[in-house]
């Protein structure tokens, strides 16, 4: 076996042994799946919030039905030139795309302006087509809101007739509103989509390849460990900007926009298809799609509240009723919260403010269509009947690290 391998093998050695460390330490006494005795809390609390009239309201159903629209691709990527070659009579032209460092080019003669403008439209409907399609699989995992069908989507682009922009006509929302059943409109724009080969293996085996009559161990071993890095990081990286903006078609008003950045590395590819680049852009805005759930969570989080309260001592256990028809699973977490009656001291105005309080419930095992049965996730232990509850956007790991 040459040098580096046996480098290389030792490396790997030391990998692995790390790894089957964490892992013991991860499940050895971390879990806790035991199935929840509910019949072994007797003592029922019957006890409840006290829910001021004005915010009643709030315990309406929270499954908003949400059309998600074209996002506007506003990139350089999807610009295409057409290269169409005549051939033989009877014989169908042929529209050759290639791409570039910026995004598609072609190569040959140019083609009609109607066959670029055509093609450029497919690309651009390709590249939306499957920014729609995450949004929607976000949405649609969190469980805190229906889809506006797809048969339907036609009907949305005829009325709201979209600007390049992304942005509709406020009055035109509010209609929209009003006869559809949409609550929210998601839309936006993609603002940039970039690639960038990263070549750093050979500067890495270049510095590896010194320290190789070296004594310094320490040298040798850091040079093998940034030779095997940049091996596992070098590639095609594709760079992506997306505006996400929430609409609430009863205000007409954007009552939401972030820019989303991802990348992802799509392997060691000087020269990638189309299709290729096309499969990193989906892969990094669905990574990316992770940093809006917060947002998402405010509108779209499932809603209910607080059915039954149990004691066994000490021991709290609290029933809520949302449950698997809202996509919940053991060690969901869910956030409690009070209502206050609020007087603007200006105005007079009474509004309700909606507090979220540091306990916490972790769903068990106990599981119904309709209902969970949770644990207290936290040392507030304080829960009343009629509670509002919201399914949280984390799920708790269900492992507990041991102390040393």
């Amino acid at each position: 076996m040459s040098k580096d391998l046996r480098k290389r093998e030792e490396m790997r050695k030391v990998l692995t042994t790390s790894s089957l460390l964490m892992l013991a330490l991860l499940t050895t006494g971390c879990m806790k799946n035991e199935n929840l005795n509910v019949g072994s809390y007797s003592q029922k609390i019957k006890e409840k919030a006290i829910i001021p009239a004005v915010c009643k309201t709030q315990y309406e159903s929270v499954m908003p039905t949400v059309a998600v629209v074209d996002f506007t691709n506003n990139s350089t990527f999807g610009k295409a030139s057409i290269n169409t070659i005549k051939r033989k009579k009877n014989s169908a032209a042929v529209v050759g795309v290639g791409i570039g460092a910026n995004g598609l080019i072609a190569g040959g003669a140019s083609a009609s302006k109607s066959n670029m403008t055509n093609t450029k439209r497919k690309i651009d409907a390709k590249i939306s087509e499957s920014v729609v399609s995450l949004v929607e699989n976000q949405i649609v995992s969190n469980g805190g809101a229906k889809i506006f069908t797809r048969k339907d989507m036609d009907k949305i682009d005829a009325e709201l007739k979209f600007q390049d922009s992304g942005l509709l006509d406020p009055n035109t929302v509010v209609e929209f509103g009003k006869t559809s059943g949409v609550r929210y409109i998601i839309t936006g724009s993609i603002d940039n989509i970039s690639q960038e080969y990263r070549g750093n293996a050979d500067a890495a085996n270049t510095a590896k390849d010194a320290t190789k009559s070296s004594d310094n161990k320490t040298a040798k071993m850091l040079t093998s460990m940034l030779s095997i890095a940049a091996d596992l990081t070098d590639g095609m990286i594709v760079k992506t900007a997306l505006t996400v903006r929430v609409l609430d078609v009863q205000s007409g008003k954007v009552v939401l926009s972030k820019t989303l950045e991802g990348d992802k590395n799509i392997g060691k590819i000087k020269e990638p298809t189309y299709d290729q680049i096309i499969g990193g852009v989906k892969l990094a805005i669905s990574e990316s799609l992770v940093d809006i759930n917060k947002e998402f969570a405010n509108y779209f989080s499932v809603q209910g509240y607080v059915t039954q309260v149990r004691k066994n001592a000490d021991d709290v256990i609290v029933q809520v009723n949302i449950g698997e028809q809202y996509k919940v699973k053991e060690n969901q977490l869910f956030d409690v919260y009070v209502f206050e009656e609020n007087e603007d001291p200006m105005t007079g105005k009474i509004t309700c403010d909606r507090i979220k309080t540091s306990t916490r419930l972790k769903a068990s095992n106990q599981i119904t269509s309709t209902h969970t049965w949770t644990t207290v996730d936290s040392d507030v232990k304080d829960i009343k009947l009629l509670q509002l509850v919201r399914k949280s956007h984390e799920v708790d790991s269900g492992f507990n690290f041991p102390k040393f």
